[in-house]
């Protein structure tokens, strides 16, 4: 199995296959995806709760999304990663948006980042 791209990801949509995502917030977790066969990793926010134990996502940093996805993107390099971007990350300004989703993609490797609104 080759990396997933968005471009295989649009191809598999088109011809309706469906496409499968799962969140893991570690290498080893990464790992374990890659090998079910997962087309694309999610490292949530949620990894404040998940991994912390914090009662929300609010605590959450821009750092420690970089760490979590940098520790996916080693364990898996087959699967389209996806990055949360948190709270006030990209809320402030347009620039602020562009900087903050330029260093995760820059400093971790995801493949793309996730804006909630």
């Amino acid at each position: 199995m080759k990396k997933t791209t968005l471009h295989t990801l649009r191809e598999m949509k088109s011809q309706g296959k469906p496409i499968s995502m799962l969140t893991a917030y570690s290498f080893w977790q990464a790992r374990l995806v890659e090998e079910a066969g997962a087309d694309m990793i999610l490292v949530g926010d949620s990894l404040g709760m998940v991994e912390q134990g914090f009662p929300g996502t609010l605590p959450v940093t821009l750092e420690m999304m970089i760490l979590a996805c940098q520790g996916v993107t080693r364990g898996a390099s087959k699967p389209f990663i996806v990055g949360d971007m948190p709270f006030l990350s990209y809320e402030t300004s347009e620039t602020e948006a562009i900087r903050h989703a330029g260093k995760m993609i820059k400093e971790s490797g995801v493949d793309a980042v996730k804006l909630e609104g």
